[in-house]
């Protein structure tokens, strides 16, 4: 039998072993292009729920049930139209047993397909009821708008404010603030100030804002970067995706970015970068990065499901080649380090020391682990992980490119959401990247969802927005020369170099 869709006429023929023919029926069937799906509650029915994961799950379900719905409708008109043909048969004195065969046959897949539409409708069901009850937040704190307001809104301060440069002695008052306050990120905390200073000898400068009470009420991180290849400026912070001010009020934030531009001054800097993820008025702005964020569910069969098919295929190829992986610590460091360089090297890009890895190893109180995969005991991709209140992040990932073409990049990947997923992480941070470049779309086929990002700038002067990036065209012969070099040459040189970029 054929079908006729969007009013199209289609012959139904059946036939029997003598291929003498029984009946024939021409209809016209219309079918809608797109079925309304009525699910006990869908995707639309969501706005109270900001989870992308749930909303994704619910677009599948949807999709399923309206295909299920098509085939159920076109089955049930195929089954009317035999009957009717057994009714012709009967007046004609024709056999009936071949088209009795086929109605139950229709009757039974009739059967198993609205089985599979309950199926379904329960399905959706529990993932609404899951959703009800789960407390989980809707974006990592660092994401969320202080005091649910963007920072020029924030309440004001009471009381006056003492800004002052901050010690190693205030070290356990700084963390203890980083760690209550619900919009701070593991790079505010005070252990990557002694990672910065140990790995590159840069001088860094720590503000605190404290209350009448002698209270921490507010911080901003910052180092100060000084070459004369790339000139003199301060970034808070530096080497990493996040920084900025942290405060209780809108005072305490205004005024922390106000002192450091003041030192800014002092020291003859050009410039100073504030890494924020909300924008604050009236700092000019680069927003051409965002952040891929992942909602992770709660088991890692979730988590296989959601990553669709095209992505599952890529991740069985790879276990096809046999690879392996090993999540550690500080005895992966070399492998890691192997990997990285390279892959530095063929990007163009100095690499930055093996010492600066071991520095963030040492700190005890960061939860940090590395990621290898390996093609036999070769050592081929690699992943450094950071985790900090639920959200587990990957700031270096690398993978040899002869490694490509046994998708381990896809493998790598797999196994550390695998990993977060397993270990109860919440969220995972995919990094940075420029919208519609190659990385943004890698991290994008696994479900990651872009959150921008807003770097703001202090600038002495009226100069330009600085662009230290390797898409600035003055870099291109450069790079392009990097990539030519051996590799114990860019090991040798590069850290100089990168230690002057932010």
């Amino acid at each position: 039998m054929s079908y006729g869709i969007n009013n199209t006429p289609y012959h139904f023929c059946l036939i029997n072993h003598h291929t003498q023919l029984y009946a024939t029926a021409q209809i016209s069937l219309t079918m809608p292009k797109a079925p309304l799906l009525k699910l006990p509650v869908t995707p639309y029915e969501l706005n109270a729920i900001e989870s992308a994961s749930l909303c994704n799950e619910l677009k599948k379900i949807n999709d399923q049930f309206g295909s299920l719905k098509v085939t159920l409708q076109q089955l049930e008109l195929e089954k009317g139209i035999t009957s009717r043909m057994i009714g012709e048969a009967k007046k004609k004195g024709e056999p009936i047993e071949p088209l009795k065969a086929q109605t139950k046959e229709m009757a039974l897949s009739i059967k198993e397909i609205k089985n599979q539409i309950n199926a379904l409708r329960h399905k959706a069901d529990t993932l609404i009821k899951a959703a009800a009850t789960d407390t989980r937040p809707s974006l990592p704190g660092h994401f969320q708008k202080q005091g649910d307001q963007p920072v020029e809104q924030m309440p004001s301060s009471p009381t006056a404010l003492t800004i002052r440069p901050i010690s190693d002695s205030d070290a356990k008052i700084w963390n203890e603030y980083v760690d209550k306050h619900p919009h701070s990120h593991v790079y505010h905390r005070y252990e990557f100030r002694e990672i910065i200073r140990s790995s590159f000898g840069h001088h860094t400068l720590y503000l605190g804002a404290f209350d009448t009470e002698n209270r921490l009420c507010g911080l901003l991180p910052a180092t100060q970067l000084k070459s004369k290849l790339f000139g003199n400026y301060l970034v808070s912070n530096p080497f990493f995706n996040y920084g900025g001010a942290l405060a209780d009020n809108s005072d305490a934030h205004q005024t922390l970015m106000n002192v450091m531009s003041e030192q800014a001054k002092r020291l003859s800097a050009s410039h100073v970068e504030f890494r924020d993820t909300h924008p604050i008025e009236p700092y000019p702005q680069k927003s051409t990065k965002c952040a891929l964020l992942l909602s992770l569910p709660q088991h890692s069969d979730q988590l296989w499901s959601d990553i669709g098919t095209k992505v599952r295929a890529q991740i069985k190829q790879a276990d096809s080649h046999g690879l392996s992986y090993k999540v550690g610590g500080q005895a992966l460091l070399n492998d890691f380090y192997a990997v990285f360089a390279q892959n530095m090297r063929d990007l163009g890009t100095p690499v930055y020391s093996k010492s600066f890895f071991e520095a963030i190893l040492r700190q005890y109180q960061l939860d940090t682990r590395i990621v290898m995969v390996y093609k036999k005991r070769t050592p081929i991709s690699c992943a450094f992980l950071i985790s900090y209140k639920g959200t587990m992040e990957i700031p270096w990932a690398s993978t040899l490119r002869s490694a490509n073409e046994l998708n381990a990049n896809m493998y790598l990947y797999w196994h550390v959401l695998k990993y977060a997923t397993q270990s109860g992480h919440q969220f995972f941070d995919f990094g940075r990247s420029t919208k519609d470049a190659g990385t943004y779309k890698f991290k994008r086929q696994w479900g990651a969802q872009p959150h921008q990002l807003y770097w703001h700038y202090w600038l002495d002067g009226k100069g330009a927005l600085p662009e230290l990036n390797p898409n600035n065209p003055k870099y291109k012969l450069v790079i392009a020369a990097w990539q030519r070099l051996p590799i114990w040459v860019t090991k040798l040189v590069g850290p100089h170099l990168v230690k002057n970029l932010p």
